[in-house]
C-alpha cells in the first residue's frame, strides 16, 4: 500500500489558508511533541525495570518489568496517528514496532548473540529480531503465565542469563530508539516539530497550510486502515479467506491487543480534535466544522461508536476472533465507518486527495 497526498499550491494566504496554519501551529505543540515527549517519559524507566528482574528474577520484579512494557506502549500506540518525520525517516519505526513478532527469528538471535549482549549488537539486527513485540515475547507467556517466565528468563543457568541479557539489552535500545526520535521532534534537538508547526510559514517540508493539513489527512487515514484491516480484519480471517490467525494478532502474548487498538484509535481522535490529556488546540476538526458541520458530527459520533465496540471484545484478541468473531467484525466495521468518513467525506471537504484506496486490504 502507498501513501500520497497532493494539495493546491498558493502564493499568497488566503484565510482558509491562515486557518490551516493555525491547525498545524497547534497539532505540533499540543498533540504531536507533547505525545513524543510522554513516548520518551514511559520509555525511559524500561531498562531499568528489566535490569531489576534480571538481576532478581522475582514475582514482583517481573510484574514490574511487565508494567513498563506495557506503560510505554500507550504513547506508542497513540503516536501512530501521525507515523512521519524523524520515526520513518531514521526508520525507528519498524525498529521499535514490527510486527507480528516472530518467535523463531528471536530465538535465533538469543542464541547467536554474542556474550555480554549489548545494546549496540541489539542495533544492528534485523526489525523482527528487536523493539516492543520482541520483549513482549520474552516477557509474556499467555499460555505459560509469569512462572514460566520466571523458569526460562529468570533461571539461574547460563541460558536463563542470556536470555535476560538479551531482554536487557533490547529495552536499552527501545529507550535509546525513543529518545532519537523525541529529540528529533523537539525545539532543543532536530525541530521537526517546527517543519511541522510553521506549514505555510517558513516550513521547506510544507509550503502551503494546505500542504500540513493534506500530509495529516492521508496520516490518519492511514492509521486507521492499519487498525481496521491488519490488525482486525487480517487475525479474523476477512482477508485471507481461512479463517482466524491468532499468530497474527498485534501484542498477542501480553493480551495487550485491545489497549493496543484503543490506544492508536485515540491517538488518531486527538489529531482529529486538536488536544492530547489536558493540553487542548485547534484541530482538523475545527475545518471540517467550518466547511460541514454534519460531517464533523458523524465523524466525532463515528470515534465513539468505533471505541465502544473495540472496548466491548471480550478479551484477549487472541481467542474472541474464535469464540466470539461476531462482536469482533462488529468492531471491524465501526473501525472502518470511521476509516471512510476520513478518507471520503473528511477528506472531499478538505480538500484532499487520499490514494490509499478504500477497497485497500479488503
Amino acid at each position: 500500500m502507498t501513501l500520497a497526498f497532493t494539495a493546491a499550491s498558493c502564493e499568497t494566504p488566503t484565510a482558509d489558508d491562515t486557518a490551516q496554519r493555525a491547525v498545524m501551529h497547534d497539532l505540533a505543540y499540543e498533540v504531536m511533541l507533547p505525545i513524543y515527549d510522554e513516548l520518551e517519559k514511559e520509555a525511559l524507566p524500561l531498562p531499568p525495570a528489566v535490569a531489576a528482574f534480571c538481576d532478581a528474577p522475582t514475582e514482583d520484579t517481573l510484574k514490574a518489568a511487565q508494567a513498563a512494557w506495557r506503560a510505554a506502549r500507550v504513547p506508542w500506540k497513540h503516536a501512530e496517528a501521525f507515523r512521519f518525520g524523524p520515526v520513518e525517516d531514521l526508520r525507528i519505526g519498524s525498529a521499535i514496532d514490527f510486527w507480528p513478532a516472530r518467535p523463531d527469528s528471536i530465538e535465533s538471535a538469543i542464541t547467536a548473540a554474542p556474550e555480554p549482549v549489548t545494546a549496540a549488537h541489539i542495533a544492528s539486527l534485523g526489525v523482527s529480531t528487536k523493539g516492543l513485540p520482541a520483549l513482549e515475547y520474552l516477557l509474556f507467556d499467555p499460555a505459560g503465565g509469569n512462572a514460566a517466565i520466571l523458569a526460562s528468563l529468570g533461571s539461574a543457568d547460563a541460558t536463563g542469563k542470556k536470555r535476560c541479557a538479551y531482554a536487557r539489552a533490547l529495552a536499552e535500545t527501545i529507550a535509546a530508539d525513543v529518545t532519537t526520535a523525541q529529540e528529533a521532534w523537539s525545539l532543543e534537538g532536530g525541530a521537526f516539530v517546527d517543519q511541522v508547526a510553521k506549514a505555510g510559514s517558513g516550513s521547506t517540508l510544507f509550503l502551503t497550510g494546505q500542504d500540513g493539513i493534506a500530509r495529516v489527512v492521508n496520516l490518519l487515514v492511514f492509521a486507521m486502515q492499519a487498525v481496521a484491516e491488519n490488525r482486525v480484519s487480517g487475525p479474523l480471517g476477512a482477508v485471507s479467506g481461512v479463517g482466524p490467525d491468532p499468530t497474527i494478532v498485534e501484542s498477542r502474548f501480553s493480551d495487550n491487543s485491545i489497549e493496543d487498538l484503543l490506544g492508536t484509535l485515540r491517538g488518531v481522535e486527538d489529531v482529529y480534535l486538536g488536544r492530547h490529556g489536558d493540553r487542548s488546540g485547534r484541530g482538523i476538526t475545527e475545518l471540517v466544522a467550518a466547511r460541514s458541520p454534519a460531517i464533523d458530527s458523524s465523524v466525532r459520533k463515528a470515534f465513539t461508536d468505533a471505541a465502544a465496540a473495540v472496548s466491548a471484545i471480550p478479551a484477549p484478541l487472541r481467542t474472541a476472533i474464535t469464540n466470539d468473531p461476531a462482536a469482533v467484525t462488529k468492531a471491524h466495521d465501526a473501525l472502518r465507518v470511521l476509516r471512510r468518513l476520513l478518507s471520503t467525506d473528511v477528506a472531499s471537504v478538505l480538500g484532499v486527495s487520499v490514494t490509499l484506496s478504500d477497497n485497500d486490504g479488503d
